[in-house]
Order: C-alpha cells, then sequence, then structure tokens
C-alpha cells in the first residue's frame, strides 16, 4: 500500500472553465489572500486551510455559477 494523499485539484477546474485564477483571486480581494490562491492553484499548499478552501469553493460558485462543493476540489490517492 502506498502512502495516502489529498491532491488539489483547483488548477484543472480553473483550466476546465477557463477562469484564471488572478481572476478568482479578485472575487476572494479580502477573504482569502493573493498569495494562497496562486499557492492552490499550484498545488503548492501542503496544509490549506479549511476557511480558506471553503472561500476559494464560494469564489468558484460565484464566478461559474455552478454547484461546486468539497468534492470537486480534492481528490484522495496512494503513492505507489
Amino acid at each position: 500500500m502506498g502512502k495516502p494523499r489529498i491532491q488539489i485539484k483547483l488548477r484543472a477546474i480553473l483550466d476546465e472553465e477557463r477562469v484564471s485564477a488572478y481572476a478568482l483571486a479578485q472575487a476572494l480581494a479580502g477573504k482569502v489572500g493573493r498569495n494562497t490562491v496562486y499557492s492552490l492553484a499550484r498545488g503548492e499548499k501542503q496544509r490549506p486551510d479549511l476557511e480558506a478552501l471553503a472561500w476559494v469553493i464560494w469564489g468558484l460558485r460565484k464566478l461559474t455559477g455552478k454547484p461546486y462543493g468539497v468534492q470537486d476540489l480534492l481528490a484522495y490517492e496512494e503513492e505507489p
């Protein structure tokens, strides 16, 4: 059994929706820091803040009009 991990799928969602990380950061101004949004989009955050993730989902819903949820943003994987 491989090492378990959680993968953040924000970049894939942004690409699919044709929404830039900048646009998401603008929508979340005053709620989530721009560097946090960019870091999440690059998949660099190892321990993202749950409140920040909630705001990201809120921002995705606002920008796309789609009912995104936690299950869309995170994926469970096991490394070989």
